[in-house]
């Protein structure tokens, strides 16, 4: 559904003919848009090797790629051509990537975005990035998109408009990719062109800084893959040097990528020089990260096999949680009940009801499903006692210390955005974090290192069950989401607890739960 987009056509136009198909949006419609001129008619050249220099861009549009429904991970993009902001490079830098992200399983948008300087000068482009994620967001349902995997990816100026939207909590993005990006606007490391372009003759020192996006990057800044050849005589690798050290500085996880050779404008080529691997390198971050399917290997797929013959319960040692193996903390007498071995929570207050003994070694697997969208509840493993007995006490609402195993709706993202606030901290697919204790996460991790992000997004949302299956052993905790592992964090201490399962805001049921400890 799209109430505030256009769609065009399927094939924009003949000189970008494409597979598999994409379709075009308007991003703005005839009112919103207040530069164009009807003497400066958009210009389409097949300059070079398969550039489509495309220049007096003043409609600016939205070409999406979708993945076939077997292979759709849920990963979005959105691919900003590079072109000095003076005009854009939309086939190899474009088309060409987004069809490629297709293959992969993602859903990619080509930003023909508007540019040439003048009127078209910042925050036009800006601007115009905001509304295409805008319309992924929007279309999240219909193209099956999973929000909290919406990426950006940008060549050279467009590596500026990429980083600008990374830097942007506005456009509120989870991951970018960025191509021999120009990123500073500083004398002396910018591309002359592009600032030109983009700030005007002269620009002041406010605005060279503020559009130096190396001097934006915080730690809310999304997770950042940058490519850059040594030898590139046009935006000289000190621009990525300054962006990742910048991400150092602030603790954003990444990888940059520099070649020896490659000169600048590589695109997609696929020669045989190491620069033309990048995009082997790219997909290789993106699965590590769950954005990409990961193909199995033979002994990845047994390890599977291993791992759900583990949970079946028929083998020794298995046995049921009840309601007699659970105790009451700071919960009302009304916020978990029983019903045909399904535990039922209301959400209120925030409380936990914890285990009756304390685990040290164990596999644990509980069915949990959310009963309204943005739910929000978890597991806590090695609770401390020490915080159950002041939680008992003070009978107030409250959630203990220990490890949590996060049990998240993908509606939460959703809902703490539409209040206006940051939602790079958190995941909806199975984090795994400390309270008030010590572990080191696996990585990938949350912006300030203090959580595991899941490798792969497998969580299902509200209404379906999900199952996790926890293994806790000599001060590690592992989760597997649906069969599959994504998670978790080692040097814990204490590592020895109870266990408790999580009120928090929003009524959820738990099923099967299942224990076997371990020597």
């Amino acid at each position: 559904m799209l109430p505030l987009f256009a769609a065009v056509n399927s094939h924009a136009d003949d000189s970008a003919k494409t597979s598999p198909p994409y379709q075009t949006f308007s991003l703005w419609s005839d009112s919103e848009l207040g530069n164009t001129e009807s003497d400066n008619t958009e210009v389409f050249e097949a300059r070079g090797v398969s550039n489509g220099w495309t220049t007096k861009i003043n409609r600016p549009t939205l070409a999406v790629y979708r993945p076939t429904p077997e292979s759709n991970t849920g990963t979005g993009i959105v691919i900003c051509p590079g072109g000095g902001y003076g005009g854009l490079s939309i086939e190899k830098e474009g088309h060409a990537v987004a069809q490629w992200m297709a293959e992969q399983g993602v859903t990619a948008g080509v930003l023909k975005y508007r540019c040439g300087g003048g009127a078209n000068q910042h925050p036009v482009p800006l601007q115009d990035a905001r509304r295409a994620i805008a319309i992924m967001r929007e279309n999240a349902a219909q193209w099956d998109l999973k929000t909290d995997q919406m990426g950006i990816l940008g060549f050279s100026a467009g590596g500026h408009l990429a980083a600008s939207v990374a830097t942007d909590e506005e456009a509120d993005i989870n991951y970018a990719v960025l191509v021999y990006p120009v990123i500073s606007m500083r004398e002396g490391v910018t591309h002359q062109g592009s600032r030109r372009n983009l700030l005007g003759d002269s620009p002041t020192e406010e605005l060279s800084r503020e559009m130096s996006r190396d001097e934006q990057v915080n730690e809310s800044t999304c997770p950042t893959f940058l490519v850059h050849a040594g030898d590139d005589k046009a935006v000289p690798v000190d621009n990525s040097l300054r962006y990742y050290a910048a991400m150092q500085k602030h603790n954003v996880p990444g990888e940059l990528h520099i070649y020896d050779r490659g000169g600048h404008g590589f695109g997609m080529y696929r020669g045989d020089r190491p620069v033309d691997q990048w995009p082997d390198a790219c997909k290789a971050w993106m699965q590590m990260n769950g954005w990409i399917a990961k193909e199995p290997t033979g002994d990845e797929t047994a390890a599977t096999d291993r791992v759900h013959a583990s949970m079946d319960d028929t083998q020794p040692g298995w046995t049921s949680l009840t309601e007699n193996n659970f105790a009451h903390v700071n919960s009302n007498e009304d916020t978990w009940s029983w019903h045909d071995g399904v535990l039922h929570c209301t959400g209120r207050p925030v409380s936990v009801l914890r285990t009756a003994k304390q685990y040290e070694n164990f596999e644990l697997v509980v069915e949990w499903m959310h009963e309204k969208p943005a739910g929000n509840s978890g597991c806590f493993v090695w609770t401390t006692p020490e915080s159950i007995e002041k939680l008992t006490e003070a009978a107030k609402p409250g959630l203990p210390d220990g490890i949590e195993v996060q049990m998240l709706d993908h509606g939460y993202t959703d809902m703490i955005r539409q209040r206006g606030k940051d939602t790079s901290w958190f995941g909806t697919n199975g984090d795994v974090f400390p309270v008030r204790v010590q572990m080191t996460p696996f990585p990938p991790l949350s912006p300030d290192g203090s959580r595991s992000f899941p490798r792969k997004h497998l969580a299902k949302g509200h209404g379906q069950w999900n199952q996790y299956y926890v293994r806790a052993i000599n001060g590690e905790v592992r989760l597997w989401v649906n069969g599959e592992e994504v998670s978790g964090g080692t040097d814990i201490e204490p590592a020895q607890g109870y266990l408790c399962l999580e009120s928090e805001g929003s009524p959820i049921q738990f099923r099967k739960l299942r224990i076997r400890e371990l020597p």
